[in-house]
């Protein structure tokens, strides 16, 4: 009898772990299909306070409401003022709506916490473009990629070269998506290669206009 109640209490345990993953995972869903009025209702039945408020700041923010997604982000770091999620979506956020100074002081802040995370760096750089600071968005790209080489991943990599692009740094620009074509091929993904491979050249051609 003993061994039938413990086996059910663990079945139980289980199937709510279940439930809560595939809750969290219909969010995810929702969020890529664009069904954002869905997600919200979704998002509501989670019971961590913090994946709740980042979903809600996430959803918020892909229908334009900036100012609610950025009350939900800010209520994740009164619990929590170093959670990485709430403060690389805010850092986006200030981005998106210009406040580029608040913005580099976020991702210098997670840059300090998170000194090895790459995504950081990359909207940290792509901030000072936009503050017209392009020698230091050059000086982070190139630290970046010099450090990271082996790392960095493909959808990194394709960013890094849109950034140079702006920078007019067509060279390095490419070399950072030929590395994104590269591993495009490797991993066998359905990416239009024809396109891809006219950019990348398009890109060579440009090295001459270099300031």
């Amino acid at each position: 009898m003993e061994i039938f109640k413990l086996s059910f209490i663990i079945f139980i345990a289980f199937w709510a772990s279940c439930q809560k993953y595939q809750q969290v995972d219909e969010v995810k869903t929702l969020i890529k299909q664009k069904k954002y009025d869905q997600a919200l209702q979704e998002a509501q039945k989670e019971s961590n306070l913090i994946k709740k408020f980042n979903y809600l700041g996430i959803i918020y923010s892909k229908k334009g409401n900036l100012k609610k997604a950025q009350e939900y982000y800010n209520k994740i770091l009164k619990t929590d003022n170093k959670n990485f999620k709430a403060l690389y979506n805010l850092g986006i956020l200030k981005t998106k709506s210009k406040n580029f100074k608040e913005a580099l002081n976020i991702f210098n802040k997670l840059n300090k916490l998170y000194p090895k995370n790459i995504d950081i760096k990359i909207k940290s750089a792509w901030v000072h473009y936009y503050l017209l600071s392009n020698s230091n968005a050059i000086s982070i790209l190139k630290k970046t990629v010099n450090k990271n080489r082996n790392s960095i991943s493909l959808n990194q990599w394709k960013e890094i070269s849109k950034l140079y692009e702006n920078l007019k740094r067509y060279k390095a620009s490419a070399e950072a998506y030929d590395y994104y074509l590269s591993k495009a091929r490797l991993q066998n993904l359905k990416i239009d290669i024809k396109k891809a491979q006219k950019h990348l050249n398009m890109l060579k051609s440009q090295r001459n206009q270099e300031l």
